[in-house]
């Protein structure tokens, strides 16, 4: 099966193929995830979506591309060989605000396409608590971090308080306050004038 593979991947593109192939690939490794069709359109310079389809058709033929749940995958960077890690820093409350992170020493292997180019500005932090569980978010689980002092609101967000304390909410600003919103009825918002962003939510890795 490793043979197949190999020989089909060795299949010849075309110049038009090659040029979107390597567009999606760096897209995936810009942001972790593969583009839509009309994104693929849009940096293809292609208005029509059955145009990039057939593109699309093609380099799966080839063996360039798969699917996975309706999603691309580059095929040449199988996930279960390309890992990176990821520092895990400490733990994060999801509920009542804590303390600042408590050091683990440890680290967390994810796919090379997850974190994409942004590899050497993610870290890991293990989530203890329930308030955002509707946002998917479980205690164990380790929320992938991206470290900015800035964030949009309605974003994932982990804040530290004027308190030195820290939580993973959803931001919310308004005129004049700011709102760190959990996605659990049982937990109450957190007011506060203004707060620091340690960094936003770029995903989730939960272990079964």
């Amino acid at each position: 099966m490793v043979n197949k593979m190999v020989n089909r991947i060795k299949k010849t593109l075309t110049r038009r193929q090659k040029e979107i192939l390597d567009k999606i690939q760096n897209f995936i490794l810009e942001n972790g995830y593969a583009p839509t069709v009309r994104e693929i359109g849009q940096m293809a310079g292609l208005t029509n979506p059955s145009a990039v389809f057939k593109h699309l058709l093609s380099l799966e033929k080839k063996g360039y591309l798969r699917r996975e749940g309706g999603e691309l995958r580059l095929s040449y960077l199988p996930d279960a060989v390309n890992q990176v890690r990821l520092p895990l820093v400490g733990l994060v409350p999801a509920g009542s605000p804590r303390e600042m992170f408590d050091t683990l020493g440890e680290s967390v292997e994810v796919p090379a396409w997850f974190a994409g180019r942004k590899s050497g500005n993610l870290f890991c932090l293990k989530v203890t608590g329930k308030s955002m569980i509707d946002a998917y978010i479980d205690d164990g689980d380790l929320v992938v971090i991206e470290r900015t002092e800035t964030a949009n609101s309605g974003e994932m967000v982990v804040a530290l308080l004027e308190d030195g304390t820290v939580t993973l909410k959803r931001l919310r600003r308004e005129k004049d306050r700011v709102l760190l919103v959990p996605e659990n009825p049982a937990f109450k918002p957190i007011e506060a004038k203004e707060v620091r962003i340690a960094g936003r939510v770029a995903g989730v890795i939960r272990k079964y």
